[in-house]
């Protein structure tokens, strides 16, 4: 079976929405140097929107090529 970005975007909306999760998530760069992580957190920076996680994870990515 082929699944669409949207599709699994949407299924990670899904999952992030399930009220027994704090319905936040964030990306960020491991504080141990050992890769990224996008994960369902109260951390200060988390989203309540998948998508906006990711857009905040590509606006800083932007941002960091600028320096």
């Amino acid at each position: 079976m082929t699944y669409t970005d949207k599709d699994l975007i949407d299924f990670l909306e899904k999952q992030n929405n399930k009220t027994r999760y704090t319905g936040k998530c964030i990306f960020r760069v491991s504080s141990y140097g050992r890769g990224w992580r996008f994960h369902e957190t109260s951390q200060l920076g988390s989203q309540v929107s998948v998508r906006e996680a990711l857009y905040d994870a590509i606006k800083k990515e932007e941002e960091w090529a600028k320096v």
